[in-house]
């Protein structure tokens, strides 16, 4: 369900409220009266990317090429840090 914003026409209170999207009228928290529906949020635009250094899977579970070289070169004794990762960042 999404959230909408809500004005009361008593006591002008403004406040949001988790509802279906047909509800037009809710109760005002504070004094009770009628409280009209303002507009809907508009939902947050999230873009997701995978980058391959950064993200240790991809988006099917499979680990990048970056992390396998990093990995086989840790257990090959080679001395391979990533600061942000090795814990000196």
């Amino acid at each position: 369900m999404p959230i909408y914003d809500y004005d009361c026409e008593h006591c002008g209170l403004k406040f949001d409220k988790l509802v279906s999207s047909d509800v037009v009228i809710a109760t005002c928290p504070g004094c009770g009266g009628d409280s009209h529906k303002v507009f809907p949020r508009k939902a947050p635009s999230i873009d997701l990317k995978y980058n391959p250094v950064t993200d240790i899977v991809d988006w099917d579970g499979n680990t990048s090429r970056y992390w396998d070289d990093y990995k086989q070169q840790k257990a090959d004794g080679k001395d391979v840090r990533i600061p942000k990762h090795d814990g000196d960042g």
